[in-house]
């Protein structure tokens, strides 16, 4: 019932459908609109389109839903999502994951999800060049800071309230306060039945970051650290020590992106030398053609006075002065 309203306006939305009607050999058959595991969350996400379309080539057939959302975040937070347990990470291209029979992939703002088939890398690069409005924007940065060793798969990024209180229920919403343009990312540490909760969140402004930190700390049985915009919670931790050594592997480290100039190249120094030597030799040919015509029309005029009296030079003789 929670994904029935997207559901609802998806299918309202009239196709032509986002997948194409031919991958290869393979031929589409009538789009649907596709499943949606949670509509509310995946609201937050902000999903835009949902598909799923057959596909069928000499009696074998598969299916592909696809996912377009606003960015790579929403992208990325639904592949956590909608990606098993017991699937394996594999390279194809984007970020993509497998099971025996199934394949998860995101690139950009899509997410695709394939039933009964594995796609090859040039039948992904069909699709990403024939699906409509795809955006190649980068992926959230938040992922980097979250501590190596996590349980498998168990990833969840958190865009709202919604989806904080189906993966993280114990951390208030207005505790989290998501009217900040935050973002959360949770993953299990641990052994099973021995696992801790960490929830990172990272705000816009370190002083965002630091006014929350008293009311994470209000939360019954959390550990809490802040780390400049971050703000780490360990959770269900077995024991204080196991949190207080998981939450000492989250750092935050600020780097300012700075444009450095463009090298001179030493073809570069050249064009500027040969063109300054050309320049040069521009001024002293114009000098030269200005001499000569100053000085031929100074023949002129002499040559056509009547006695070339007006040329005559001027003496003065002071030998007779004392």
């Amino acid at each position: 019932m929670r994904s029935l309203f997207l559901t609802l306006l998806l299918a309202s939305t009239a196709f032509p459908a986002i997948l194409p009607e031919t991958i290869g050999h393979w031929k589409r058959g009538e789009p649907t609109p596709g499943p949606i595991p949670d509509g509310k969350v995946w609201a937050e996400y902000s999903l835009q389109d949902a598909e799923t379309s057959p596909y069928s080539d000499a009696g074998r057939k598969f299916t592909i839903s696809a996912y377009r959302f606003t960015d790579s975040t929403g992208a990325l937070a639904a592949f956590y999502d909608v990606r098993p347990a017991d699937a394996r990470p594999v390279t194809v291209m984007g970020i993509a994951a497998e099971t025996a029979a199934d394949q998860f992939l995101t690139a950009g703002n899509y997410l695709f999800v394939i039933r009964g088939y594995k796609a090859k890398p040039e039948e992904f690069s069909h699709l990403f060049a024939t699906v409509p409005n795809y955006g190649g924007s980068p992926l959230p940065t938040l992922p980097k800071y979250m501590p190596a060793g996590a349980q498998p798969n168990s990833e969840r990024y958190l865009m709202g309230p919604d989806a904080l209180a189906h993966f993280a229920p114990a951390i208030p919403p207005a505790t989290a306060a998501f009217h900040f343009s935050a973002e959360g990312e949770l993953a299990a540490y641990g052994s099973k039945g021995r696992e801790t909760t960490l929830v990172l969140f990272r705000y816009p402004a370190l002083e965002m970051a630091r006014t929350q930190l008293p009311e994470f700390r209000k939360i019954p049985g959390a550990v809490v650290k802040r780390a400049g915009p971050l703000v780490a919670v360990a959770l269900g931790a077995p024991s204080p020590d196991d949190a207080e050594r998981l939450l000492s592997q989250v750092r935050y480290e600020a780097t300012i992106t700075v444009q450095d100039p463009a090298p001179r190249s030493q073809a570069a120094a050249a064009n500027l030398f040969i063109n300054a030597f050309l320049f040069c030799g521009v001024l002293i040919v114009f000098m030269l053609i200005s001499g000569l015509i100053v000085g031929g029309f100074r023949i002129l005029l002499r040559r056509g006075g009547a006695s070339g009296e007006g040329d005559a030079m001027i003496s003065l003789h002071l030998s007779g002065r004392p």
